[in-house]
């Protein structure tokens, strides 16, 4: 039904541009009659002929690009509908100069290509926000808000993980559309569930948000790999993801919504009449599975338009200062090793049952931590001259987030070990007094002077060479009035502190032991908290900041 209504709407887009003046001779049509298709009206604004020599002339076309709308929301009937997403095929380019004004996305960088299957970014020079400026070479090129993860494209990477050891596909319910909602179990089941912790991931509730799917794309990769993390983690886990909560929004190529025009992000808190199909097997397979233990992490995957990653984070005011200082451990700890994000990055929200989110805290209180992650389309961290969201570094951040977990949680894995502190300190060392600072474990010390020693041990350590990172706190805070940590009316931000590792030292472990490490504070006031070690390379240089 989608198609053959994007087939329509492209017949009379063609249409639109003869009456405004584009003739055969020009030669551009515009269609999105495929997979994730999705393009509204497009006007014509301007033509001309620009002559470079006696013998060679340039033309360029100027047209207005609006976006497809999703279906008006029956539940929410107040929620203007989305034209957030675009993907659309222009052919007739070649030797042209095209001008498109975006009416209904504001994303710098569009992601092209010229055979569907090969994606980039335009440089800012040719695509800043609301415009697209370029001579193409091709005749035909693909435009898309990000590079597209189909539907398709999900049942081949499913397919791959599914012949691994360790995993096993479901289905928890179907679409409005007659779609399966596929939810993987990767989990070693030798090992007795109960000795292992719990992780729920879900993503693209919103079906035009892409990158999300990369990360979780990453991030599964990682988990279901046959090397010896990814065995160890299958060990210590036992995950749960459903990478398409929405497949119907996916499959039509809509911006926020289901198939009935439902954003099924806000649909957790609504009365069973107003729910659903594809939340309410959710909630109802998030009620089986947590019916004797919650979920140690919940993770909702998503992206947003703003230059840089983040987390959401509940402020403490509305969930509990515990709950609040664990949101702060673990999105530190994401950070580490990670050119993505960065503590300055976060947001802040108030906990509402309509999100999972609130849906989760409302049943398990602090005993799940429950988080909504943003990658974004474009730059990290607000710095157009560094870091780009691709493919491969959105996959690394998965990646990373999935070991993020393993860290907070105090799991070890090969190359990666997590020493905690010890249960008793010698003196010159005192308990955090608060939950305003940041810590992993159940507790962690702060050094009433200079110089007091902790001793670190691992029964087993194999020989090696070994960088020490050390857990350093940072401060707790929520900006009031505001979603981020700028400061109002300036161009400062209110630093947060550090929330994860920091490089300490290489050492050397002549043969395969136990292992012990000796701390000693700089100052009064200096922190001691768990300690991470990694593996090197032999003949690598000791570096601070190694992933």
């Amino acid at each position: 039904m989608k198609r053959a209504e994007t087939f329509l709407s492209g017949i009379l887009c063609g249409l639109a541009l003869l009456a405004a003046g584009c003739t055969p001779k020009d030669g551009v049509r515009f269609d999105a009659d495929f997979e994730s298709g999705a393009l509204g009206k497009v006007e014509r604004i301007d033509r001309s002929r620009i002559r470079l020599t006696d013998e060679e002339s340039l033309t360029s076309l100027s047209y207005a690009v609006h976006g497809s709308f999703d279906p008006k929301n029956p539940v929410d009937t107040a929620l203007y509908p989305s034209a957030n997403w675009y993907y659309f095929r222009m052919t007739g380019v070649k030797g042209k100069q095209i001008y498109l004004t975006g009416v209904h996305n504001s994303v710098p960088r569009t992601s092209y290509s010229y055979d569907g299957e090969h994606w980039a970014h335009l440089p800012l020079g040719e695509s800043d926000r609301l415009l697209l400026d370029k001579y193409f070479t091709r005749d035909t090129v693909f435009l898309a808000l990000y590079e597209p993860y189909t539907y398709s494209y999900l049942q081949e990477r499913l397919q791959t993980w599914t012949a691994r050891p360790d995993v096993t596909l479901d289905t928890i319910g179907l679409s409005h559309e007659g779609r399966p909602l596929q939810l993987m179990h990767i989990t070693d089941p030798s090992v007795p569930a109960e000795k292992k912790a719990r992780i729920w991931i879900h993503g693209r509730q919103h079906p035009s948000e892409t990158p999300a799917s990369y990360l979780v794309d990453g991030l599964v990769e990682y988990l279901t790999s046959d090397t010896p993390e990814g065995k160890a983690l299958r060990r210590q886990l036992d995950t749960y993801v459903l990478p398409f909560a929405n497949p119907d929004g996916v499959a039509d190529g809509l911006s926020r919504s289901n198939a009935l025009g439902v954003n099924q992000e806000i649909n957790f808190g609504r009365s069973d009449d107003s729910t659903v199909v594809e939340v309410k097997a959710i909630k109802e397979t998030l009620t089986r599975l947590t019916a004797e233990r919650p979920f140690d992490f919940l993770l909702n995957s998503h992206s947003q338009h703003a230059e840089s990653a983040t987390f959401w984070m509940h402020r403490g005011s509305c969930s509990s200062p515990a709950y609040f200082r664990k949101q702060w451990a673990f999105t530190g700890l994401v950070s580490s090793f990670n050119p993505c994000i960065r503590p300055l990055d976060m947001n802040f929200s108030d906990i509402a049952p309509r999100y999972v989110e609130g849906w989760s805290w409302e049943r398990f209180g602090d005993r799940t931590i429950a988080l909504t992650i943003e990658t974004t389309y474009n730059c990290y961290s607000f710095d157009r001259d560094g870091l780009w969201a691709d493919n491969d570094n959105i996959r690394s951040f998965g990646k990373r987030t999935l070991q993020a977990m393993a860290e907070y949680l105090g799991l070890s894995l090969p190359g990666r070990y997590v020493v905690e502190t010890p249960a008793r300190m010698a003196a010159g060392w005192e308990a955090f007094p608060d939950e305003s600072r940041s810590y992993l474990g159940q507790n962690a010390w702060q050094a009433t002077r200079s110089g007091a020693a902790v001793n670190y041990t691992l029964d087993q350590l194999p020989a090696g060479r070994y960088d020490i990172y050390r857990y350093v706190a940072g401060d707790c805070i929520e900006p009031e009035g505001q979603s981020d940590l700028r400061v109002p009316d300036s161009d400062r931000w209110t630093d947060p502190g550090i929330h994860g590792w920091v490089y300490e030292a290489t050492v050397s472990q002549p043969r395969s032991g136990r292992f012990t490490y000796t701390y000693k504070a700089k100052e009064a006031g200096d922190t001691a908290d768990a300690l991470l070690v990694l593996r090197c390379d032999p003949q690598a240089p000791a570096a601070g900041n190694r992933p």
